[in-house]
């Protein structure tokens, strides 16, 4: 049996705690416990699992896993980096409840909530979060450390790059590509391709340049 570390103790990553119960046998992994940079993050939860440090400073064991569980796209992929750096094994998680076509491809460290549709032949790159009802059509694909929230769709053949986040009822219209480090606000609708560090708002989605807050490397 391996140790499971949850990286995130807020929300998200108490939600986390219940779906990877859910998804993973019990005689595989136990949670050990979450990084946080705050101690206080699960006081007054019943969650049966201490926070046993700060992400950034964490040093990983052999035997843990990790399932990453923050839903701040700004400091995802930094966290993450840090952690493989010292040696982090990151899961997949995919909830039973989810429907998922045996075509689709799924990279490291994917977590797909519960109700969520991944149909034939999406590619999920890895770090990708897909949250509450959201849905991916045929072909799609969802760039690394890309969130997308409760009931956002991505049509067929549609794409956004990495570190792309997608509001609640966000929708990509088909074949549309939405470029890196954007953002569609809730209920708003992609009707062309979007260039990078674009907020789009509206149906149809108008857009914004974004600034720029660091290099894409």
């Amino acid at each position: 049996m391996n140790d499971l570390v949850i990286v995130g103790a807020g929300g998200f990553g108490r939600e986390m705690y219940h779906w990877a119960r859910a998804a993973i046998a019990a005689d595989q992994f136990k949670v050990k416990g979450f990084l946080s940079s705050s101690r206080d993050d699960l006081e007054g939860f019943a969650i049966d699992a201490p926070v046993l440090g700060d992400p950034e400073d964490y040093q990983p064991l052999p035997g843990e896993r990790y399932l990453f569980a923050i839903g701040r796209i700004e400091v995802k992929r930094r966290i993450i980096e840090t952690l493989r750096k010292k040696g982090a094994q990151f899961l997949s998680l995919i909830h039973p409840s989810a429907i998922v076509a045996q075509t689709a491809q799924i990279g490291e460290g994917v977590v797909i909530c519960p109700f969520v549709t991944v149909s034939d032949h999406v590619k999920l790159d890895e770090f990708t979060m897909l949250n509450f009802y959201s849905s991916c059509g045929h072909d799609a694909h969802v760039g690394p450390y890309s969130i997308l929230s409760p009931y956002a769709t991505l049509n067929g053949f549609a794409t956004i790059e990495h570190e792309v986040f997608l509001g609640t009822h966000a929708t990509v219209t088909p074949s549309q590509r939405v470029g890196h480090h954007s953002k569609v606000s809730a209920n708003s609708v992609v009707t062309h391709d979007v260039r990078p560090y674009t907020l789009v708002y509206g149906v149809p989605g108008r857009h914004q340049k974004l600034m720029q807050q660091r290099d894409d490397g």
